[in-house]
């Protein structure tokens, strides 16, 4: 039962902040919204973070510590807090991360209109507190194959109606991006989340978070050579953008198409405070400056060489939908890798070969696979 007085709990997992997490709890008590309670967990702290925090609880009786035994994980202080919560919604704050003063508001009020998952803009910084990089509005528009192809939505971003997140299934731990596979379970269960473009969050983009750190588990084959020369050749010609060209052609028409096809399903989600052009921002995006193929590798694959995305989900049947799905949302980008792939081995006087088939191996899907 949520507890009279109390509209949302904000859980804070926290692990060593030492003085620094007192920036994140102020973020919260200058909300404008005042009937919230904020619930720091601590992850077995052992250095004065948890003296911190209870210097913060006795200038305000919102604030409450909760110290759990030390799991090393984030998951295990957000299930806590869950246990703990007493408000009708749920928010998450990560301990690096602050919210601007309307926040709470602005969450709040796509929830109380009737969202089960809501997830306000951002505004990204590194360590110094300088801005690192835009925060693009395609980056707010929702669907269930966008959160299946992507990790969307940073828990600082993110609340719910109570007990969702438990229905899912809870917190899991995992090498990373347990919030991606959180929202992917609850969009499975038939909840779909409401956005907005407006920046209510300043998070924290720094080479020193995990999400930086952890380890990419699965791989998406795109295309397989039988040369081990021709696949280096293709692979350093990707990389140097010497396709780049046609390949932001193929992506742009890929996503419109991909776009469209959500539009008519019914459960495409605009940003409820974003009027512009669907397809002018798109093509901003595509054709933008981002460098692409950033994240390909080249591995053994039964003795031939494939040209692979690491990839970040942490399971292998999120993985294998991905890749299942990967061929109808980039027929266009998918043929002209293969095209490449078969000019260079004939170039190399190696057999030609069709490509490998999306879905062959352990893959994972991540936004636009190819880049």
């Amino acid at each position: 039962m949520s507890r009279p007085g109390v509209r949302v709990s904000v859980i804070c997992p926290t692990y060593n902040r030492s003085r620094k997490i007192t920036d994140t709890i102020d973020s919260v008590r200058a909300q404008s919204v005042a009937d919230w309670e904020l619930l720091v967990v601590s992850d077995g702290c052992d250095d004065d973070t948890e003296d911190w925090v209870r210097r913060s609880a006795a200038r305000d009786g919102r604030v409450r510590l909760h110290r759990i035994e030390r799991s090393g994980h984030p998951s295990g202080p957000r299930n806590a807090g869950l246990a703990l919560a007493r408000g009708e919604f749920i928010a998450y704050l990560d301990h690096d991360d602050r919210w601007r003063p309307d926040h709470l508001r602005v969450l709040l009020g796509l929830l109380e209109a009737g969202a089960e998952l809501a997830a306000t803009g951002v505004a990204y910084h590194d360590a110094t507190g300088g801005e690192v990089a835009p925060f693009p509005a395609l980056s707010a528009w929702w669907h269930p194959q966008l959160q299946l192809m992507g990790p969307m939505f940073e828990p600082s971003r993110v609340g719910h109606r109570r007990g969702l997140a438990e229905a899912a299934g809870g917190w899991r731990t995992g090498a990373g991006l347990e919030d991606w596979d959180l929202w992917l379970r609850m969009a499975d269960a038939g909840h779909a989340f409401r956005t907005v473009v407006e920046p209510t969050v300043d998070l924290l983009v720094d080479g020193g978070t995990r999400r930086n750190r952890m380890a990419r588990p699965h791989r998406l084959p795109l295309v397989v050579l039988d040369d081990a020369k021709a696949a280096h050749t293709l692979l350093g010609d990707l990389r140097a953008g010497r396709h780049d060209e046609p390949f932001r052609a193929a992506c742009l028409a890929d996503m419109r198409e991909w776009y469209g096809q959500m539009a008519d399903s019914g459960e495409l989600v605009r940003p409820q405070d974003w009027d512009g052009d669907l397809h002018a921002e798109i093509e901003r995006v595509v054709l933008g400056e981002e460098k692409l193929f950033g994240e390909l590798v080249l591995v053994p694959e039964r003795g031939r060489f494939a040209i692979a995305r690491n990839l970040l989900c942490a399971r292998t049947e999120h993985a294998r939908r991905a890749a299942r799905l990967l061929p109808g949302i980039q027929p266009r980008e998918m043929r002209l890798l293969r095209e490449l792939a078969d000019g260079v081995q004939a170039g190399a006087g190696a057999r030609p070969c069709a490509g490998a088939e999306a879905g062959e191996g352990v893959p994972a899907g991540a936004g636009t696979p190819l880049r």
